[in-house]
């Protein structure tokens, strides 16, 4: 094709230059040939450009391999760096340096969540390394992602267990372990287990996990404390160098309100660390009861999941009732209705009750589309195996944390299958996820306007905290979701023209201070144009005082990070010639996550690692990092290659070529008279 095109353009070019060349012989031209050699060239690249076709051109790019490194920018660092954090740096630039032909080197800091700020200021209060590495692979999954390389002493408190992080794709994970890994003399409590919220002059558990090591032979105690005062002790006998053990206390609860309690056990001889041999939590106790009914069309696991779930707060009485058993509806704040209306026949009579509807094979479709319209679906058949997939532009709660990692490894619900159509009021927490494809097709959806609704589009909950259980050693998200959803539904309309509310009431010293107001006109509107003056006192009564700021036609205050303590507020605002006063409570606690540990985890690091592909290397032998990257297959150049086709009339300096030649003959005409 290309032959015949340049053949056919020769053959254009000759022929009108032959002509002319034959016809100059007769006249007095200095130079014969030339001006035939111009209309050649002239008449030629013309039909080039005219009947050219597309040229294909391949361009070929080479994609350098990047390198995330994470660098752990936590309190617990100034200890394990110590006195060679310049030493290290130097150490660091030298490597990134050394990679730059080769690599492209990414920096990113981390502590409770992953930063691109390259300044190592050494002040995260916490440590999420598997939220670290999850996002650090979701932000680059589209790039040639060569490894993950992670400095950090291994100390995490916050998030999934590094070792179960799903990375999404397979990346090898080289760990650098900064630190003193030598375990030292100490006895901590590791963990307190006890009820959030629970009822008053109810008895509730307090379990207690400690910890010692290079204690042997030593004797102490444990002791639980209530605003200061002990109110339990059990003696401890340590009788092996890594000792752990549970305590159970039961105690009371007789005093409504947030209830401060703390665990102590007393110092050894040689402990370096003592901050971890103190633990305080909150528990809030209410005079206040929520019955649920919790109405299913035949028995079921996830009923008692669910009842389990509530129960473990004081606050819900739950009643199960299977079939046709249904009693008067009226004295219960809230309906669970598990698979009804059913195929059975079993139905449900909410009477304007707010309704959470869970879905399963029993299910009667027609019936339930006719009987709600939060969540219609026209289908049915085999039921689907839905995978959840968060929605986090939900905003109808808090949730709980680590939601996303836990539910990124639930295994699937069973969901019906059909064509699904939502409220347009409502707001959907999970969508459902058919093996690899997204949908838009609801799992979890509420809707909060008049008698609020909710509905579980699949059974199997209770496999949800088996594996919960299975992956980390607790079901807390699943049953703060159930929870959750329970205390929206149930919740108490706050009908007050005016109020102040905050998000949560226990926060941590290391969580800013949100406090919000609403104001309502006589038609119930929100408005915000009176100002909203705002009194926060602590606990030794010292006073600080506020003006609310105007946000959309609300109100809003961040106060910003405050000491650990009990404080009080009080708003008051003056509307139409009235005054209104609305005021609470909440504590702020001291959580000194990094300082519980203080003996680095080169044996998470070097597990990490070699799960991974990777490989673990000290502060020592960290140089050793380019040879072993040099030497990982995986860690490689991805090439491009781009194939694309050029035209000759995009070609700007060929129409300049076809210009001079066919004005080079005519000024050489002009100049011999010709």
């Amino acid at each position: 094709m290309n032959l015949i095109y340049w053949l056919l353009c020769l053959l254009i070019g000759l022929i009108p230059a032959v002509l002319l060349y034959r016809s100059d012989r007769r006249k007095n031209i200095p130079v014969k040939w030339l001006p035939a050699l111009l209309r050649f060239l002239t008449c030629f690249f013309t039909a080039a450009l005219l009947l050219a076709p597309a040229f294909p051109t391949t361009h070929t790019e080479e994609e350098k391999p990047l390198l995330l490194w994470l660098q752990d920018n936590s309190t617990s660092m100034h200890e394990a760096l110590g006195k060679d954090s310049a030493a290290y740096r130097d150490k660091v630039q030298k490597l990134k340096a050394g990679w730059e032909k080769d690599y492209t080197v990414v920096p990113m800091t981390f502590g409770a969540d992953l930063s691109r700020d390259s300044q190592l200021r050494y002040d995260q209060r916490s440590t999420n390394i598997a939220g670290a590495l999850q996002a650090a692979t979701e932000q680059y999954r589209d790039q040639n992602i060569g490894a993950i390389i992670l400095s950090t002493d291994g100390i995490y408190n916050e998030g999934l267990d590094p070792l179960y992080a799903p990375l999404g794709s397979p990346v090898p994970v080289y760990t650098l372990g900064l630190g003193d890994s030598t375990l030292p003399r100490d006895i901590s409590i590791g963990r307190v287990y006890a009820n959030k919220t629970v009822a008053l002059n109810s008895k509730f558990e307090i379990m207690i996990d400690l910890r010692a090591d290079k204690l042997n032979g030593s004797n102490t105690t444990v002791n639980l404390l209530h605003d200061g005062g002990v109110i339990g002790q059990q003696p401890v006998k340590i009788d092996r160098d890594r000792f752990t053990a549970s305590f159970r206390f039961e105690t009371e609860a007789k005093q409504k309100g947030f209830q401060r309690y703390s665990v102590s056990v007393p110092v050894q001889d040689g402990e370096q660390n003592t901050l971890n041999n103190r633990m305080d939590f909150f528990v809030e106790v209410i005079d206040d009861e929520t019955k649920v009914l919790l109405l299913a069309a035949a028995p079921h696991p996830d009923i008692a999941a669910i009842r389990e779930a509530l129960e473990s707060v004081p606050q819900y009485k739950v009643d199960v009732r299977f079939g046709n058993d249904v009693p008067q509806v009226t004295s219960y704040h809230l309906i669970i209705a598990h698979q009804l209306p059913a195929m059975s026949g079993a139905t449900l009579q909410a009477a304007g009750k707010p309704v959470w509807y869970i879905l399963g094979r029993q299910s009667n479709l027609n019936a339930l589309s006719q009987q709600q319209d939060l969540v219609k679906i026209a289908g049915g058949g085999n039921p689907n195996d839905a995978l959840p997939n968060l929605n986090t532009a939900f905003s109808f709660f808090n949730l709980p944390p680590g939601t996303r990692e836990v539910m990124a490894r639930m295994p699937p619900l069973q969901a019906p299958y059909g064509n699904y159509t939502v409220a347009p009021d409502a707001q959907v927490l999970l969508r459902q996820q058919i093996g690899n494809v997204a949908t838009n097709y609801p799992l979890w959806v509420f809707r909060n306007n008049g008698t609020p609704q909710a509905m579980l589009c699949g059974e199997g909950l209770w496999r949800w905290r088996l594996y919960e259980y299975k992956n980390s050693g607790k079901h807390e998200v699943v049953d703060e979701l159930i929870r959750q959803t329970a205390s929206l539904l149930s919740i108490k309309k706050d009908n007050r023209p005016f109020r102040i509310f905050m998000d949560k009431y226990v926060l941590s010293d290391n969580e800013p201070v949100n406090l919000y107001a609403e104001l309502r006109n006589d038609n119930g509107e929100l408005i915000n144009g009176p100002a909203v003056g705002l009194s926060l006192t602590d606990s030794a009564g010292k006073a600080l005082a506020y003006e609310m700021e105007k946000n959309a036609n609300s109100y809003r205050l961040n106060v910003g990070l405050l000491a650990p303590g009990a404080y009080h507020y009080k708003g008051t605002v003056s509307y139409n010639g009235k005054s209104a006063v609305s005021e609470g409570n909440f504590l702020v606690e001291s959580v000194p996550l990094e300082r519980l540990r203080s003996h680095a985890d080169f044996d998470l690091l070097a597990r990490l690692a070699a799960q991974t592909g990777g490989r673990f290397f000290t502060y020592r032998n960290m140089e050793a990092l380019t040879d072993s990257l040099k030497n990982n297959s995986q860690v490689k150049p991805l090439i491009h290659t781009d194939k694309a086709y050029t035209t000759l009339i995009d070609l700007r300096w060929f129409f300049a070529i076809i210009l001079l030649t066919a004005a080079g003959e005519w000024l050489l005409r002009k100049y011999w008279n010709a």
